[in-house]
């Protein structure tokens, strides 16, 4: 079909919608959030949209993207959230539709069986007998399918490996299964795919993905964090011990170099142990030790750079699965010295940290992380070769001000000519909710927990349970968890007691449940109905202090005269994260409930800035001065 004209083309997929699937209501916004998307494409610009919960986001961005005429890849934030609009969005999209849509997804390579691994394995090693089964059932190879999680070590020897890989010398390359999706992908109108596989395709100037023109990112809130880990570089005594093993083993590597990078491997995070503080602690200043490392891994990757392998017996394409292994070798050689060349000689642009897990030979590693990401999405998606317009939306991208969206733009280097727009929830929240903002000491006063704990006590009395209770950090909830728990009349668990879907299950499962919960409950669970009708918040989630990165970004703010580290990157940091959270409790026209806040700063300091939080987590919340039972 040719490229949208006018909204009619929309309109009238939406009215097919409306006629095919029973119980389904044709909602404004989901339109004017579609008719936005469709503008951005076919003035090939960028655009970025907020919609509020319930708007419908997936098939708005779907319509448009299948009546375009041209690929579209479709990137959310989570494996979980790909699987929703491959089984559950596009077939419903498909139904009002009088073509065929040719969707799939492309999940990265290491969720793949890789055939000819694991037949090597099985001569190795026994395979659990469940696997062998699922082998004999499955179509897809993928991980995902299982519903056990199988050995971390197994899953890795029988995997798909691009360092073990030999494509169409393979003699099972036809039937592989990361092939065959590939296969798919090149095939597909649309491809969904998850954040970190497109900033490797990205990375890799678009060797992964087949090349696309039209690009959709849900959930983009969350795309400058992954991004930053995407682009990070890391380097520990393990990494060593791994890229040691495999040299010795996969390619016969000289065992005095291999040694002597271990040696002065073992002597630098030796002696970084000794004087580094546990947790995550900055590198402001060049380390001069890591020089020898540096010329040990040199070394080995000179040696590998060289090799050739020809005078291997080329029995079973022993050759030219040398030279596949030995470049992979040296991929890694070249990341660990990138690593250490900013240890020897940091710059603005990097920070730089160790992390350290504890202090009798644990976990320690060096990592360095780009200070902003703003300038690699722009070049790398934004100006993607071949790219015609990228959309980025979510629930929660505005953060208030002159230009609301000001601060995301910053984050992700979004061009001037960026379409932008906010279109407003369907729900009706000043009469399915109540914000409650009770009277309480500030977070940092000792009162804090003992009155924190009594007042969520008496909130859950009056909510009768049914209830996330979300904290900013571990120790809070852990806590606050242990006074409770002994005094509440309700079933409640905290996170960690079982897996986070598992929790998700047992909540929606259990009357009156009460969930304790951190940082992976403020998104990404929806529960609809009355089992979740009060969403409890203990503190206004700034970043946490000790994070380098963000520690540095604010240090650069204050080095600016012009900026406000605190106006320009914590509060709308904070307010983002806090959309989030209260996200959480209206899900659906029908539901009902309350909203607390039990941080005081909400309206001594942060009401009186530039932004209006309560407009920006969720306009028209009632604001309460006592507590009520939702009417």
């Amino acid at each position: 079909m040719p490229p949208v004209q006018s909204s009619s083309d929309l309109q009238e997929i939406f009215d097919r919608l409306s006629q095919s699937i029973p119980g389904y209501e044709i909602r404004p916004q989901q339109l004017e959030l579609a008719e936005a998307i469709a503008r951005a494409f076919e003035q090939e610009r960028g655009g970025i949209f907020e919609a509020g919960t319930g708007t419908g986001k997936s098939l708005a961005a779907l319509i448009p993207a299948a009546i375009a005429g041209k690929r579209v890849v479709v990137s959310t934030a989570t494996i979980s959230l790909q699987e929703q609009y491959i089984y559950k969005d596009i077939p419903t999209l498909q139904k009002a539709l009088d073509f065929e849509l040719k969707a799939t997804m492309l999940k990265g390579r290491g969720n793949y069986l890789g055939l000819r691994r694991y037949e090597e394995h099985l001569l190795e090693e026994e395979v659990d007998s469940k696997i062998i089964r699922w082998l004999n059932d499955t179509e897809y190879g993928d991980i995902g399918e299982l519903d056990f999680s199988p050995p971390v070590e197994t899953w890795l020897e029988i995997n798909s490996d691009s360092d073990d890989c030999l494509r169409n010398k393979c003699k099972r390359f036809e039937e592989c299964f990361y092939f065959k999706a590939r296969k798919r992908a090149d095939e597909a109108d649309i491809l969904v795919v998850n954040h970190s596989l497109l900033l490797a395709d990205a990375a890799s100037d678009g060797n992964i993905l087949p090349p696309y023109e039209l690009l959709i990112i849900d959930e983009a809130h969350q795309m400058p964090e992954i991004a930053t880990k995407a682009f990070s570089l890391t380097i520990s005594m393990r990494g060593l011990n791994r890229l040691a093993s495999r040299a010795l083993k996969n390619v016969g590597a000289p065992g005095h170099l291999v040694h002597n990078m271990e040696e002065f491997g073992a002597d630098f995070f030796g002696r970084l142990h000794q004087s580094s503080p546990i947790g995550r602690n900055r590198i402001r200043a060049g380390i001069d030790a890591a020089q020898e490392l540096y010329l040990a891994i040199t070394t080995l990757r000179d040696w590998l750079s060289s090799q050739d392998f020809d005078s291997v017996l080329d029995v079973d394409n022993a050759r030219d699965r040398l030279r596949i292994k030995a470049k992979s070798l040296i991929s890694t050689c070249t990341r660990f010295m990138n690593c250490l060349e900013l240890v020897q000689n940091p710059v603005p642009e990097w920070v730089l940290w160790t992390e350290k897990t504890d202090a009798y030979g644990g976990k320690l590693e060096i990592v360095a992380a780009p200070l902003s990401v703003a300038t690699l999405l722009h070049d790398h998606v934004f100006n993607k070769r071949g790219l015609m317009s990228s959309v980025w939306m979510s629930a929660t991208l505005a953060t208030g001000g002159e230009d609301p969206f000001a601060f995301f733009k910053k984050q992700i280097g979004a061009p001037t000519s960026v379409l932008q727009a906010q279109v407003s929830s369907p729900f009706d929240y000043p009469r399915q909710a109540v914000m409650y903002l009770p009277t309480m000491p500030e977070p940092n006063d000792p009162r804090f927990v003992i009155q924190a704990a009594e007042e969520i006590d008496r909130i859950l009395k009056v909510s009768n349970g049914r209830a996330f209770v979300l904290f900013t950090s571990y120790n809070a909830m852990n806590g606050i968890y242990d006074i409770l728990e002994p005094k509440i009349p309700f079933e409640c668990k905290r996170q960690g007691m079982m897996s986070r879907q598992r929790l998700v299950e047992w909540f929606k499962e259990t009357p009156n449940a009460v969930l304790f919960g951190t940082s992976s409950f403020w998104e990404g669970v929806s529960i609809d109905g009355e089992q979740l009708s009060c969403v409890i918040i203990d503190r206004i989630p700034f970043q946490a202090p000790d994070d380098p990165v963000y520690e540095a970004r604010c240090d650069a703010l204050k080095n600016d005269g012009a900026s406000s580290w605190f106006n320009d990157l914590a509060l709308p940091h904070a307010i983002m994260r806090l959309k989030q959270g209260v996200g959480r409790l209206i899900r659906t026209k029908s539901d009902r409930g309350i909203v607390a806040l039990l941080d005081a700063r909400i309206v001594k300091k942060v009401l009186r800035t530039k932004y209006s939080w309560l407009s920006a987590a969720h306009a028209g919340y009632q604001k309460s001065a006592a507590l009520q039972q939702p009417g």
